[in-house]
């Protein structure tokens, strides 16, 4: 606890001198921040690491706030977080507030004047802040389409493909996952013994459950030329084979070491989770570029966005 509140100590530091340095007179209420300059108002949630429930919790209660909403946190966020969170709550994360003390800086020193995060509070028609990779993106019509950045290109692959399948045909297909955010707690004689959470995903085709890096770096529109294939299972059915394969990956048996009438005695207990009780959160629908090569000799499947071989099929001959 005691590093937490440090974390929080420091963020409502930060986070109190960039406000009263644009003139808001600050009140705390029930752990949240709230700020007014004139009409404008602003609510803030500080958090020392990204929790869905209390995102959650924020949201519900200050579902008609007649004014801003903000999340604010020193933990590094990945963009698909940051488009997972409700629209209308804006985010300052750490890279957002490490720029808006630069720019306080040159400000102060050299006169030199930008856009920060406080005027997305006093700007009635300025965008929730957003990093300058997803801005470039707004030009192309496929923004929203959340897909992992691919790192082996056509020539990359025809190159690989050469010397194995003698491959003819190079298609790229953009194969949709769902992606759930999860607490999964354990129990064990009825007992809750542990908790695991984690970030894994579905795949839109097959229902096949992966962890999921969520440190994946996004773009929103593709140049190489390419298939964008639609789900075909539901958001639920997604959801029902996530809480499955968690139940199947948690559920073990777990030896116990008892001393009886001078005997030593082991037994072993079964640990797993309880479906009911297993929680996720819908970060939303993101597209793995897979690479699909079909050859003289054999076909080949690539996730383009590690480079690693899925499958490898030889014709026999």
């Amino acid at each position: 606890m005691g590093g937490e509140g440090a974390v929080l100590t420091s963020l409502q530091t930060i986070v109190v001198e960039i406000l009263r340095a644009r003139n808001f007179e600050l009140s705390e209420q029930e752990g949240y921040l709230f700020a007014q300059r004139g009409e404008i108002r602003a609510v803030f949630c500080l958090l020392h690491t990204m929790d869905w429930k209390i995102v959650d919790a924020f949201a519900a209660r200050f579902a008609d706030f007649p004014g801003k909403k903000v999340i604010a946190t020193l933990e590094p966020l990945s963009p698909a977080f940051i488009g997972a969170v409700d629209c209308s709550i804006s985010v300052w994360g750490r890279e957002n507030l490490e720029h808006e003390i630069g720019r306080a800086c040159l400000e102060n020193i050299a006169g030199i004047k930008d856009r920060g995060l406080v005027d997305e509070l006093v700007s009635t028609d300025f965008p929730k802040i957003i990093s300058a990779e997803q801005l470039n993106s707004l030009q192309d019509p496929l923004v929203g389409e959340r897909i992992v950045r691919p790192i082996l290109s056509v020539d990359d692959v025809r190159e690989l493909a050469r010397e194995t399948v003698a491959g003819f045909r190079h298609e790229l297909e953009l194969v949709p996952h769902y992606v759930f955010e999860y607490t999964c707690p354990l129990y064990m004689d009825g007992r809750r013994v542990g908790v695991e959470r984690g970030i894994l995903s579905v795949n839109g085709l097959t229902s096949k459950v992966e962890s999921w890096e969520e440190g994946n770096e996004l773009v929103y529109a593709l140049e190489t030329s390419h298939r964008r294939l639609e789900p075909t299972i539901s958001g639920a059915d997604a959801q029902r084979a996530a809480c499955l394969e968690l139940v199947r990956v948690h559920t073990f048996e777990k030896e116990q070491v008892r001393e009886e009438d001078h005997v030593t005695l082991t037994e072993k207990r079964r640990v797993a989770p309880r479906e009911e009780d297993i929680e996720l959160h819908d970060m939303g629908i993101f597209f793995i570029p897979i690479w699909c090569v079909e050859g003289i000799h054999g076909a080949l499947i690539i996730n383009a966005g590690t480079g690693k071989v899925v499958s490898e099929d030889y014709y026999l001959l």
